[in-house]
């Protein structure tokens, strides 16, 4: 018998990516549950495991986990495994490991990503995924993003504004970090830090994924150009892309913004301590080389394809 699996966010990149590797194996029947509406007692029937991978506005990521914890008090026993963010570590510089206290000092997305990992730690079933950057084919934000704004050379070497850890994660390695999770006997309240070891600089990500593109060369970006980007063009970007997501197609046709967190994280001295999820979980992290001609061979391949 295959277990089923309820698939939180189905619809967004990471849950299609699970889905499928959970319907090719040989233990998990994927389940998939896109919302908007919210988590019932009715959802878990026959369900044997649920995989929480809501990643969208602070408001949606506390309301999935305030409905699964209360659709879990009437429910026997259920694995679930929490999509959270390395965001709940918030402003804190060195090494974090799993037992670093958590901060909501970044902003709203950063606390509401504290606040749902408090609701599923009420389940002593769960197991918590604290992810670094996801890259690779079909990441839209640390791939597809970065590589529109490295083509049209807004971003490049940022000189000390890009000497912060890079903790990217590939998005293959994050799928299975997931199912191992969702499968593994006696994880049981455990929480891991998912990034891959010996992290890049950004700007060592920016230069090399620049290359892989061939959006060369890299262009240097100093620090009057950023504050310009992130203060005074930012902002009517965002609202322009936040408008564009009601439109088909044109979100992809407004340039993306240069927020103020960007540039904030890629200052930020944190590298992630992933060393638990790796032994606890059987993960070989992918080679960053390798990821990153993947994920400019998927844009390649996605630019080619007819409309």
């Amino acid at each position: 018998m295959k277990r089923r699996v309820l698939v939180i966010g189905a619809g967004n990149f990471l849950g299609i990516k699970l889905i499928r590797a959970l319907a090719a194996s040989d233990w998990a029947s994927p389940v998939p549950f896109q919302g908007p509406g919210a988590i019932s007692a009715g959802h878990l029937d026959g369900i044997d495991a649920v995989f929480n991978g809501t990643m969208e506005s602070p408001r949606a990521i506390v309301h999935a986990a305030q409905s699964l914890h209360q659709a879990l008090r009437s429910t026997a026993s259920v694995r679930v495994v929490h999509l959270s963010s390395m965001t709940v570590y918030g402003s804190y510089s060195g090494t974090a490991a799993e037992s670093t206290p958590l901060r909501a000092d970044l902003g709203a997305y950063g606390a509401a990503q504290v606040a749902a990992e408090a609701l599923a730690a009420r389940c002593e079933r769960s197991v918590i995924l604290r992810p670094g950057c996801e890259y690779g084919p079909g990441c839209p934000q640390w791939s597809e993003r970065i590589a529109r704004l490295l083509r049209s050379h807004r971003l490049g070497d940022l000189g000390a504004n890009g000497d912060g850890a890079c903790n990217l994660v590939y998005a293959d390695d994050l799928v299975a970090a997931i199912a191992a999770s969702l499968r593994m006997p006696g994880l049981e309240g455990a929480r891991f830090n998912v990034a891959m070891d010996s992290p890049p600089t950004w700007n060592e990500y920016f230069s090399l994924f620049a290359r892989a593109l061939a959006a060369v060369p890299v262009s240097r970006i100093g620090g009057r150009r950023l504050k310009i980007e992130s203060r005074l063009l930012a902002p009517p970007l965002k609202i322009l892309e936040l408008l564009g997501r009601r439109v088909p197609g044109l979100s992809r046709a407004l340039p993306p913004p240069i927020t103020p967190s960007l540039l904030n994280l890629c200052r930020q001295d944190i590298t992630l301590d992933s060393r638990r999820a790796a032994q606890a979980l059987g993960l070989a992290w992918t080679p960053l080389a390798a990821g990153l001609r993947q994920a400019a061979a998927g844009l390649r391949s996605r630019s080619e394809s007819p409309a």
